[in-house]
């Protein structure tokens, strides 16, 4: 059974005009979704908070949003989601000009997830 997985969409960079790298969390859920397009293929997958930070978070690094993986880390040791939701929107307004950034509605069966 699925059911709708709020996204807050934190990170976004485009290493090349036709690649392009997101990564999403859902705080709540404790979930990370990332992903790439290249041209015409396109790779998405979700991770739990943990299973992201032990395959994913040097990337972030790599392309200046190592602001991220403390939070991601917060979510994976248990912290109460919604403030770790409260500090990543501030976060991510300080590095925006003051902006929310958007979020995307994904129909997933979590429990599978986990």
């Amino acid at each position: 059974m699925t059911s709708p997985v709020r996204f807050t969409e934190l990170a976004g960079w485009t290493p090349q005009p036709y690649r392009s790298v997101f990564v999403w969390v859902a705080f709540e859920e404790r979930l990370v979704a990332t992903g790439e397009r290249y041209g015409p293929d396109d790779h998405a997958g979700v991770w739990t908070a943990d299973g992201f930070l032990s395959r994913w978070s040097s990337r972030l690094v790599d392309q200046g949003w190592e602001w991220m993986a403390p939070l991601i880390r917060r979510l994976a040791d248990g912290e109460d989601p919604e403030h770790v939701r409260t500090d990543a929107l501030h976060e991510y307004a300080a590095r925006h000009d003051g902006a929310e950034p958007n979020v995307t509605i994904w129909n997933l069966g979590v429990d599978r997830l986990r």
